[in-house]
This record gives structure tokens, sequence and C-alpha cells, in this order.
């Protein structure tokens, strides 16, 4: 035992409770332990997702979408921008934070041989500007190892190249049952473990549940990704379009919620695009016809949902509490996506990506409340009016 180790544990120990005994596991203890005058290093971050810093080493990133929104694709696009020229660090929405490229490896446990291959000559070399930078990659297709094998190789796989992003797609293919909780917690564990040794980020791919609810990610293992990772993205398909979107949903750096809109060219090359219009359904789920989506757009915001305010630019603001109050309908908690179509459909917001504002603003001034249920699913809580 390191007799200096040995000496503060015990120095501060005497201070707090008085003498006991030390013993080995106080000493690895203290290791862990924080005070006021801990130094600590700030989290480096390798990317920002249009303009905001994400994808930091020592942590765990998540891409998260049924099956068929882009995961594969979106992540593909993580790879390129990691790796394209010192001139030009950047893919549409991703941009690499420093100039020179990064050492990305990607271990593929979906596709098989040829498609792996495929993505990589066709589709990111593409976007990179027209070769594949194998100096810059450790592509691995473990499609055809066993759950545990895959798991054991990736940590060999990481400690021995020491990339500085890890993508696994996907994730659930390192487990036999996403829904084997301690299974689940070990494998979740180790991720950390190993990003946190190998000061690298690690990028897992996982299906939502049929729900397609965004905080609702596949089994015990989604719901464990969703309380551990440091931030989740949403992958979706604009319905009746041919737009994707990534969404960064949930993160411990950024408060608001941001998405950005793509479509694949003839070339299979990723091009940014606007939200898209697209026929709106009615609060029991039905389509809303075209003739009265169009009448819908046409009006202004509900003026019910306004107040006078000289310091606006508008000359008016929102009355928060009293719109997200009626949305609520007097519930002490509501799923996040339940509460967003109520409001919307109240206040008359059409874009998405205005309600996300509006909903900053009404946490930022305390009407409401982002948070988790017992069951690791994203709910609105309104605390009592002050």
């Amino acid at each position: 035992m390191n007799e200096k180790a040995f000496e503060k544990v015990e120095q501060d120990l005497s201070l707090a409770v008085g003498e006991t005994k030390i013993t080995p596991e106080l000493i690895k203890l203290d290791r862990f332990r924080i005070t006021s005058e801990s130094e600590i290093q700030p989290k480096e971050y390798t990317m920002e997702f249009l303009g905001r810093p994400c994808f930091p080493r020592k942590d765990l990133s998540v891409f998260a979408g049924v099956a068929k929104t882009g995961k594969t694709f979106v992540t593909s696009m993580l790879m390129a921008a990691a790796t394209t020229s010192e001139d030009e660090p950047s893919v549409l929405a991703l941009k690499r934070i420093r100039q020179e490229p990064l050492k990305v490896m990607w271990y593929d446990t979906e596709q098989s041989l040829e498609t792996t291959k495929e993505i990589m000559v066709k589709r990111i070399a593409k976007m990179v500007g027209g070769t594949f930078p194998d100096t810059q990659f450790f592509v691995f297709n473990v499609r055809a190892m066993t759950f545990e094998e895959r798991k054991k190789m990736l940590g060999v796989a990481i400690e021995s190249y020491r990339p500085d992003i890890v993508i696994v797609d996907g994730i659930a293919d390192l487990l036999a049952d996403i829904n084997d909780g301690p299974k689940a917690i070990e494998l979740i564990s180790e991720l950390l473990r190993l990003a946190d040794k190998n000061n690298c980020n690690i990028t897992v791919n996982i299906h939502l549940n049929r729900s397609g609810e965004k905080s609702n990610l596949r089994g015990w293992l989604g719901s464990m990704l969703l309380q551990k990772a440091f931030e989740v993205f949403n992958c979706a398909k604009v319905f009746k379009t041919d737009v994707l979107s990534v969404e960064l949903f949930m993160s411990r750096k950024v408060n608001e919620s941001v998405t950005f809109y793509y479509k694949i060219n003839n070339q299979g090359i990723p091009e940014s695009t606007e939200e898209p219009d697209t026929q709106q359904r009615d609060e029991n789920g039905r389509f809303v016809s075209q003739e009265a989506q169009k009448g819908r757009a046409g009006l202004k915001f509900n003026s019910d949902y306004q107040r006078d305010d000289s310091d606006s630019d508008k000359g008016w603001s929102w009355d928060l509490r009293r719109l997200f109050s009626d949305a609520m309908q007097n519930s002490a908690v509501m799923g996040y996506d339940d509460l967003k179509t109520r409001v919307m459909k109240l206040g008359n917001i059409i874009r998405s990506s205005y309600y996300e504002t509006v909903f900053a603003m009404a946490e930022e001034q305390g009407f409401v409340k982002k948070t988790q249920d017992r069951n690791l699913r994203v709910v609105v809580v309104m605390p009592p009016a002050g």
C-alpha cells in the first residue's frame, strides 16, 4: 500500500469520523473522490452537429430509429466527416472539431460482407472525395461471430487499435437477449469502461420499439442506453416523402433538440433539404384532409394563448403557463410526444421545430420540466405555480 495514499486517507477519515480502520478498498475508493479543489479535465468533443458539440470522448452516443430510417446511413456520414481532408472537415450537418482527420472503427454486426464493403467504397468514399481512406479506418464485419465473441472481440479491437470514434452497428447483436437486465447493465458498463480507458467515443445504433416513440429504445438494453448515454439522436423518415431526418433528441450538453433533413441523390450521396410539408393527423390519429390542412396552415397562432408584449418584436408573446396547462388537462405527468401533439393543436403550431423553441422557453421559465418515468420514458411534469 502506498504510504502517502495511506496517510492522506487516514487524515481525511480522522476529520470526518474519527479513528477507523483503513483498508486497501478505502485507498482505491479515495482515487474516485471529488473535492472542490479537484482538477477535472473538461470534456473533449470530437464533432459538431448543426454547430452543437457532440460525440465526446470517454462517453457513449446513440442513433435510434425504427427499421429503414437511415441509422446506418447517418453513421456513414459521421465516419466520412471524421476522415475528410483537413481543408473540408465536414459532411453536411456533421463537422469535425479539429482539423486533422480522426481514426474510426466500424464494428458491423448486421450487414453482409458485400454490403459492408459496398458502403465503404461506394458511399463513404464518395463523401470523402473518391477514395476510401483505409489508413483512417478499422472496419470489422462480425456478423458470423456468436454474441459472446462479438462482445469480447470489440474490447480487443478497441484496446488494440485505439480509434477516436467507435461505431457499433448494431449494439443489440452483442447480447443474446436485449431484455436481460443484468447482461444489459454489464454491457453498458463495459462500453463506458472501454470509452474511458481508451479516450474514445463509442457510438451505437439501436432500434426503437414498433410504437416509434422517440424515447422508447428497444428492450432493457435500450432503457439502459437512454439512462447512461451522453446523447441520443433519433433517425426518421418523413411520412410519404423521400426525406430523412436526424434529430439531436437528448443531450447532456445541449438543452434544445435540433433536426437536420436530408435526401439521397441518384449517386447515393446525401444532400441537405428543408423540412417538408406533410399531411397531418388529428388528435385521434386520423389524417386531416388537404383542404383542412391548407386552411389550418393559413391561420395565425391561436390568439387565446397570446398576450401583449411591447418588449417583443412581434408585439406579443406566448402565455406559456396557460398553453401547457390546458394541454396537460390537469395531468401531473404526460408523455413528451403526447404533450407535443396537444400543444401544437391548441396553439395552431405547424412546425415541429418551432414547437421545440416554444417548449424550451416554457422549460427555461420553469412552467414545465422534461424528465423520465420509472420505465425510463421521456415525460413532462408541470410544477405547481409559485
